[in-house]
């Protein structure tokens, strides 16, 4: 996490406008051969336009990077003709609505979206289903009966790093539940998930919820607000922002508590460090990651291209243990979160593990950033 995230930097207001960007020239690809693999057959003349209803945390700008390169990659390979980028500014599914229709005018054959809101957007999804537009809703949901899903297990995630936090701490402490972008339907399945685990320890103890919007720059300043009012904290479960949480606590002088990683590129060389400084030291890093984006672009060409594909897929969660650790630095840059690039085939995989009620297999750890 595995959002599913105020904005924090001001640097990024530049960013986030509600214009469409065409993505002719994104970032640097990659090896198209590597996307293309899996049968779809060149020039059908699609366009895919992302619709993102947030920006302002490094999750979110990495899965607008997975997007980017996976695009440019089925470009360059024939497999669409474009793509395009609508980013809006302030997280309100008003402005998502607003963005969607007017995509809706430029007549793209697919709209990926990153929903603000799990019913608001649910008209003009189905707007655009009856103007003959596949809609691939991926990490935060709506609810059309038209839109087809792509999913982290977020519960899961949360569940999954409470309680090894809480195992850390022996099952005893006070805890600090630095939570992500409330209001968000991924937000709220995730903090749902932390507050299961942590119930099932009698001895834990959550002293204060905050809001951190999975960034670090805002969880570390919400919690050196905080810390001065707070007893001694045993614990911190945070929602994609342990590193800033962390380093409040170091900035405050205080005993840094237990945490469950984040897998942001600064988090995971956060934890190196520790793990150098002493070889005993124990974590792990679990957490939806942004590369659903990708997952969610080719479930969006096999639906193009007339094949069957359950109406929810859920992607794993990327975890980071000590084994992986450095593979998944080498591809995690700062300023990244850990993203698995999903190919054609990786999807594919999934979407026939799924019909048969199987596990759907993680991807390995992916040789570049995106």
């Amino acid at each position: 996490m595995l959002n599913r995230r105020s904005v924090g930097l001001a640097s990024l207001a530049v960013l986030v406008g509600m214009a469409l960007v065409a993505c002719s020239s994104p970032g640097d690809g990659g090896s198209s051969p590597s996307q293309s693999e899996g049968g779809a057959q060149p020039q059908h003349g699609y366009t895919i336009a992302l619709s993102n209803s947030f920006l302002g945390n490094s999750w979110r700008q990495t899965m607008v990077k997975a997007f980017e390169h996976t695009a440019k990659d089925a470009k360059d390979a024939g497999i669409i003709k474009d793509y395009v980028v609508s980013n809006t500014s302030q997280n309100t599914a008003t402005e998502q609505i607003a963005q969607i229709k007017s995509l809706i005018l430029t007549k793209p054959s697919a709209i990926l979206i990153n929903s603000a809101s799990p019913t608001a957007l649910n008209p003009v999804i189905d707007e655009a289903c009856n103007a003959g537009i596949v809609v691939v809703v991926f990490d935060s949901l709506a609810s059309s009966r038209c839109e087809y899903d792509v999913v982290n297990g977020l519960k899961e995630y949360g569940y999954e790093s409470a309680k090894a936090v809480a195992e850390a701490l022996g099952g005893s402490g006070d805890v600090l539940l630095i939570r992500g972008i409330v209001g968000s339907a991924a937000e709220d399945l995730i903090h749902s998930g932390m507050v299961e685990a942590l119930d099932e320890y009698p001895n834990i103890k959550i002293v204060q919820e905050i809001t951190g919007q999975a960034s670090d720059s805002v969880t570390q300043e919400a919690v050196l607000s905080a810390l001065p009012s707070l007893p001694t904290i045993d614990g911190v479960v945070a929602d994609g922002s342990s590193y800033g949480a962390l380093r409040a606590f170091e900035s405050a002088g205080r005993e840094l508590p237990a945490a469950s990683f984040d897998n942001s590129g600064e988090s995971l060389r956060y934890w190196r460090g520790l793990l150098d400084a002493d070889e005993n030291y124990k974590g792990s890093s679990v957490r939806s990651e942004p590369g659903q984006a990708s997952a969610a672009f080719w479930v969006a060409i096999e639906l193009l291209e007339g094949r069957d594909v359950p109406q929810t897929l859920t992607v794993p969660n990327i975890l980071v243990t000590q084994d992986t650790l450095d593979q998944w630095i080498k591809v995690t840059p700062p300023g990244n979160v850990a993203a698995w690039l999903w190919t054609q085939a990786q999807v594919q995989a999934a979407i026939e593990a799924t019909v048969a009620d199987k596990t759907v297999e993680a991807p390995p750890v992916p040789d570049a950033a995106p």
